[in-house]
């Protein structure tokens, strides 16, 4: 044995396979200490001095182990049995235990009730997945029973809609959630992606990914996290369903390492506004711009709307032609029969940024120039529509300009479209990718001359409009078949035609300079995470100036060790399987070459081990795994859109909030653990639980419901009884009022008249005039029990005024108590329209 031999590492027990199952199942240690045993192939000890964990590897990837895996995942569970190893070990060498594994019935650990769960949860998750109405499932368990009569499973299997509900709402919506937030605790760093999009519920849906290195899987995964449905949709909002969501989860918002977000004017202020959460904290996002696809789309736009060529005005005027009437549709698809040529199966609405162009030119004029004015006059006669697509398709100038626009997205825009369209980890080969694009746009009009070998930012210093770098007529990139189509114009259309072509790939060009990162030289380092860049010299400064610039990810003393880890790296002895995964030969017996996606190849190389089990490149590993997570574009949450729309139809506009979430959560369970088929997706014990506590917590729920409905009841009745007694206050204080204002009056008559008697007194008694002395003085007397009595009325309606503002205040004083919010959402919002038919 060679002195240096890698000893087998008890950490190895800790790790998973390639299936995602934990290898202290199978793997031990072997009598000596550089060899292993695996008891489920009873394999004896065999060597791992040499490679160490990449002997193992070698071992749980060969046919016979996995044959016996899947056999054991499917068919039993383990049952291991250790006896000691009574031969005698060499000196120096451990003792070790020989494990034999024996396979068990499942039904030692898993009742018929069960079994009948496990049926009923499979079923769920296809229904999810498929996208079945709850209503489309009511008979589901007589339709079994029939089909198989001598299965008891099937006669106990139990699923209408109101179960279906509440399983995918409270049963294996969770699970599948808490699945997402275990793995995701598990993680050092995740993205964020985000959009919104108005549903058939006439509400905003705001829709959240995360994107992270899974333990489970040992790859970077997209994950469906949750959605929220919103009215009004300010960033604010947007920000606090975020944050608030992480917090209900347990996730800590400082380990969001960048927000993937849709075009460059959409959702900046989310952006900014959740980084100023994550400082509160003590972090930092990472910003690199928004979504580059959503550029490239804008820019493509932006040529097309400058020509104004009305080319998006025919494209819709044909696309609403055949969908207000599908005999129109079937009569074109014959005459596309008749004359051996194949039709799209349908011809999609089109906008400027997406580019659906009809290219069935001869099938589009043999329809409309000869078919329809033979057959259907009285359709086309006066009809507009009919009129533009004519003069559209009679005109040769309008076949060129669509021929050009044709060659546009397939030779310059599509292929970079169709690449970052895809969900794996593709942030290393962005910026190399955009600058392609834009080199290419600059040589489709002007010289190779003037833009040379220049890359990336140096592409900025070209001046797209200096006339004298300008391509000639002859040399500018239209397409063949757009050239071929100039012989039908006259030479004034010609330069008319290209005068717009140059004005079209100038505003493209312009818009991207202006809004690609071709002057972002993170992004450009990230090149060297390719395994052709391992070696580059200039890839030792890269990975530093990568280390740097990740906010909080790495110490100083990381940063150190991290260049020291990438000069071994790349000395590193790498197996060609790591990179490729497979040669074929194509048709043509051409070679073809499929690569591996570039996190299984970094996770086959942080997987190395040093000689005493410990992992060789640790701080690598730390940042090119918070590095492949980092988003290319926002594809991943456009496809749940379309995910969206398959289960939240305009039949199924009245599910509740929960069980869209349910419903989404389920998918995107079945596709990460099964890879899109349910018949994968391990049913454990903890699921089957999850499935068979739901009634009971949908009753729980349904009882806090209702709870909630009669205690807001009742508080409505209170505060409704509170408004009546304070209008009943105010009016008795304003009856009152008016009381005391006629007494006021009343008041001051007798007042008068008693000012009068005074002053008749003192007249009489300068006069003498003793009768009239005692006329004065009686209305005297009268006036001043008058005054008396008015006084002690008003006296007392103040009072009575008084004890009316008092209560009054004190209800005025007393909080209004808030409307009781419902927080526990109802599943079933009305009985006959739950399940959405």
């Amino acid at each position: 044995m060679p002195l240096n031999a890698t000893k087998f590492n008890t950490s190895w027990l800790q790790k998973v396979d390639t299936d995602g199952t934990p290898v202290n199942r199978w793997l031990k240690q072997g009598a000596k200490p550089s060899s292993f045993v695996c008891t489920l192939c009873k394999s004896g000890d065999l060597y791992c001095g040499n490679k160490g964990w990449q002997s193992i590897e070698c071992h749980m990837n060969n046919k016979k182990h996995r044959d016996n895996l899947k056999l054991i995942k499917e068919n039993s569970t383990f049952i291991v049995q250790t006896e000691p190893n009574h031969t005698q070990a060499e000196p120096g060498y451990a003792s070790s235990n020989n494990s034999m594994i024996t396979l068990a019935p499942e039904t030692k650990n898993i009742n018929f009730s069960d079994h009948v769960t496990r049926a009923e949860t499979l079923w769920t998750m296809n229904a999810a997945r498929q996208g079945y109405s709850y209503l489309s499932c009511d008979e589901s368990d007589d339709l079994f029973r029939r089909m198989f009569p001598d299965s008891q499973i099937a006669q106990e299997f139990k699923m209408e809609r109101t179960k279906l509900s509440y399983v995918v709402s409270h049963g294996l919506g969770p699970f599948f959630h808490r699945n997402l937030v275990e793995d995701i605790k598990q993680c050092e760093r995740f993205v964020l992606c985000f959009d919104e999009q108005k549903n058939y519920q006439n509400n905003k849906q705001l829709d959240i990914f995360l994107k992270y290195w899974s333990m489970k899987n040992q790859g970077v995964v997209t994950r469906y996290y949750k959605s929220v449905l919103l009215g009004h949709a300010p960033a604010h909002v947007i920000r606090d369903s975020i944050v608030n969501s992480f917090r209900t989860d347990g996730i800590d918002i400082k380990r969001l390492l960048m927000i993937g977000r849709d075009n460059p004017n959409v959702n900046k202020t989310v952006e900014k506004l959740i980084d100023q959460e994550l400082k509160k904290v003590g972090g930092e996002l990472l910003k690199v711009g928004s979504c580059h696809i959503h550029v490239i789309h804008n820019a493509f736009k932006s040529g097309t709307t400058t020509s104004h060529w009305d080319v998006q005005d025919f494209c819709i005027d044909l696309w609403s032609w055949f969908h207000i009437s599908p005999a129109r549709k079937e009569d074109f698809v014959k005459l596309a029969e008749a004359l051996n040529e194949a039709v799209e199966k349908n011809i999609l609405y089109f906008v400027c940024t997406r580019w659906v162009l009809p290219a069935q030119w001869e099938i589009l004029n043999e329809y409309f120039l000869v078919y329809l004015p033979e057959n259907a006059k009285a359709q086309i006669k006066s009809n507009k529509k009919y009129n533009s697509i004519k003069s559209y398709l009679s005109s040769n100038v309008s076949r060129t300009r669509l021929l050009f626009i044709s060659y546009l997205c397939r030779v310059v825009f599509d292929k970079f479209l169709t690449f970052f369209q895809k969900n794996s980890p593709m942030i290393h080969l962005l910026y190399e990718e955009l600058s392609n694009l834009y080199r290419i746009v600059l040589l489709s009009f002007l010289t190779s001359e003037y833009v040379g070998n220049k890359q990336g930012n140096d592409l900025l210093l070209i001046d797209p409009k200096l006339s004298e770098k300008q391509l000639n007529d002859k040399q500018i990139r239209i397409g063949e078949e757009a050239r071929k189509s100039l012989t039908l114009l006259s030479k004034d259309e010609k330069e008319e035609f290209f005068r717009d072509v140059r004005n079209i790939f100038q505003s493209i060009a312009f818009y991207l300079k202006s809004n690609l990162p071709l002057n972002n030289l993170f992004l450009r380092d990230l090149k060297i995470f390719g395994p052709s860049y391992r070696s580059d010299p200039e890839s030792i400064d890269a990975i530093i100036r990568i280390g740097r610039f990740v906010p909080g990810l790495l110490s100083s003393n990381e940063i150190d060790l991290l260049s020291n880890e990438w000069l071994m790296y790349s000395t590193e002895m790498i197996d060609d399987s790591w990179i490729i995964k497979r040669k074929y030969k194509g048709l043509q017996e051409q070679e073809h070459i499929e690569y591996h996606e570039i996190d299984y190849y970094w996770n086959k190389v942080l997987s190395i081990v040093v000689v005493n089990g410990h992992p060789k490149y640790p701080t690598l590993s730390k940042l090119v795994k918070n590095i492949l997570i980092m988003s290319h574009g926002n594809a991943d949450v456009e496809r749940g859109f379309s995910i969206n729309g398959n289960i939240l139809t305009e039949e199924r506009s009245l599910l509740s909030e929960k069980s869209i979430n349910g419903l989404r959560t389920i998918s995107d369970g079945v596709q990460f653990l099964g890879s899109g088929s349910v018949h994968k997706v391990p049913t454990n014990i903890d699921m089957l639980r999850a499935v068979q506590k739901s009634a009971a917590l949908y009753k729980e729920e349904a009882m806090k419901m209702k709870a909630l409905a009669l205690a807001q009841q009742q508080e409505n009745e209170q505060l409704q009884h509170m408004e009546t007694e304070k209008r009943k206050l105010s009016e008795q204080e304003q009856e009152q009022m008016l009381k005391y204002k006629k007494l006021q009056s009343e008041h001051k008559i007798a007042q008068l008249l008693l000012d009068e008697g005074n002053q008749r007194i003192e007249n009489s008694l300068k006069k003498g005039d003793l009768a009239d002395l005692h006329a004065a003085y009686a209305l005297n007397k009268s006036g001043i029990k008058k005054l008396k009595v008015i006084d002690e009325e008003m006296t007392k309606i103040m009072k009575e005024i008084s004890a009316i503002q008092q209560k009054r205040a004190q209800a005025e004083r007393e909080p209004p108590k808030k409307k009781r919010k419902l927080t526990v959402e109802p599943v079933l919002t009305r009985n006959e329209h739950i399940y959405g038919n």
